[in-house]
């Protein structure tokens, strides 16, 4: 509007134009189209070309159409759903028995988990809460062989951890599955370039692991929330994805944060080599930069790189609007620590019929928050719980309570694991 005014005021007087700046001149050609001619074109041919009838008519349609645009929105809001929505509970139960049962090929894929935890005091060995949420759910859902914990922590650091350490370090350590693999974090490239920042380390670690092992790599906020058997069994060498973005300035990348590869695949070959090559100190360039641009060009290869969508492995983005929707609690909604049955076993099963069963009761009035995000097409949900902005009236506290509560959307995402770990009597009744 205020651009259609200035417009308006200026198309008397084109010497005007001629004396404003660059970025004003590009707005009041945005507003007017046969402005952006005026800085070619000599004051009084400008004058001419633009006659009192047409410039009322250029004022009157972008004022109606900016109006009408305005008006558009308010009587007709957007809604989290799209126009296109097909009811599920239209579908009959009889459907899940129309599909056939294949075969499952060998796995390209192994069945082996990998996370990478660097210690900044060698001597102590310690994991959090939202340590045992991923893994102790990569050990639900995937039913791995192992499950790497990558670490420069030594042997007798790390049994001295399962016997002496805090509550949530000894039940990480007690997993079935867990398995520490000793490692040297790299500290200088062969370039004789420095990594200093242990994030770039834990860089290389990801890859070499996936390199050697093969397997799924998730960092320490990606939470699994169903097997991904399926994505193994693919017949793909590796499977990554897309990283969600809110602006088009960050859409487009592959997500490092969650990886699968069979061992020494071309893309994690080719990845190990390049990325000591590339590094240049930077955040992004050896990791998600580098990644993005290999993955991308060996997809051309039969086979070779499965790039899935973003909600699969990353359904909200590392921009603090997301991470707010993700973790900030809904306390007008009552908080329980009743545990429900329902909000457990059947997303555990994973048969069709639990899975239409579910996505049926989720268009009932009632059962879904206003709120709530659907993570029904996510294999894992990427978190990216570190430095979260300032949340009014909330502690910031991610624990067993926060969970329990289910008044946020990451807690109502990993109920179900805790919950199954509750039933099993890994984490006791006093607790909560």
């Amino acid at each position: 509007m205020w651009l259609s005014i200035f417009a308006y005021f200026n198309i008397e007087k084109p010497s005007c134009y001629h004396r404003c700046s660059l970025s004003t001149r590009w707005a009041v050609s945005q507003t007017c189209p046969f402005a952006i001619m005026w800085p070619f074109l000599s004051q009084e041919r400008s004058t001419q070309l633009l006659s009192r009838r047409w410039q009322n008519f250029v004022i009157t349609f972008i004022t109606a159409g900016v109006s009408s645009t305005f008006l558009f929105w308010m009587v007709f809001p957007a809604t989290t759903r799209p126009s296109a929505f097909y009811p599920i509970s239209q579908v009959p139960d009889e459907f899940c028995n129309r599909l056939r049962t294949i075969p499952q090929k060998t796995a390209a894929i192994p069945n082996l988990v990998h996370y990478v935890w660097l210690l900044r005091d060698p001597t102590q060995l310690q994991l959090d809460f939202r340590a045992f949420v991923t893994m102790y759910s990569s050990y639900l859902y995937f039913h791995p062989e192992k499950i790497y914990i990558h670490t420069d922590a030594t042997p007798e650091v790390f049994e001295q951890a399962k016997k002496l350490s805090d509550i949530w370090t000894r039940r990480v350590l007690t997993i079935p599955g867990i398995t520490p693999n000793y490692v040297v974090a790299p500290n200088i490239t062969s370039k004789g370039i420095p990594i200093n920042l242990m994030e770039h380390r834990a860089d290389s670690l990801r890859i070499s692991a996936l390199r050697e092992f093969g397997g799924i790599y998730l960092d320490i906020d990606a939470v699994p929330l169903r097997d991904i058997a399926s994505l193994r069994n693919s017949g793909f060498a590796n499977v990554v994805g897309g990283a969600f973005a809110l602006t088009t300035k960050h859409s487009g990348y592959v997500n490092n944060g969650v990886m699968m590869a069979k061992p020494h695949s071309n893309l994690m070959e080719i990845y190990y080599r390049a990325a000591d090559q590339f590094f240049d100190g930077s955040w992004a360039t050896a990791s998600v930069l580098l990644l993005t641009d290999i993955a991308n060009r060996l997809s051309s290869i039969p086979n070779e790189v499965l790039i899935v969508q973003p909600t699969a492995f990353a359904p909200i983005s590392w921009e603090d609007q997301d991470k707010k929707r993700l973790f900030q609690p809904h306390f007008k909604t009552p908080a329980t620590m009743e545990l429900l049955e329902s909000n457990g076993p059947k997303e555990l099963k994973g048969t069709c019929l639990d899975a239409m069963t579910w996505l049926k009761e989720r268009e009932s009035e009632g059962k879904v928050e206003k709120w709530e995000m659907d993570f029904s097409s996510s294999y894992i949900l990427h978190a990216f719980d570190d430095e979260l902005e300032k949340i009014w009236g909330w502690d910031h506290k991610i624990d067993l309570k926060y969970v329990l509560a289910r008044q946020s959307n990451y807690a109502r995402a990993v109920y179900p694991a805790i919950w199954h770990a509750i039933q099993a009597g890994v984490i006791e009744e006093e607790e909560y």
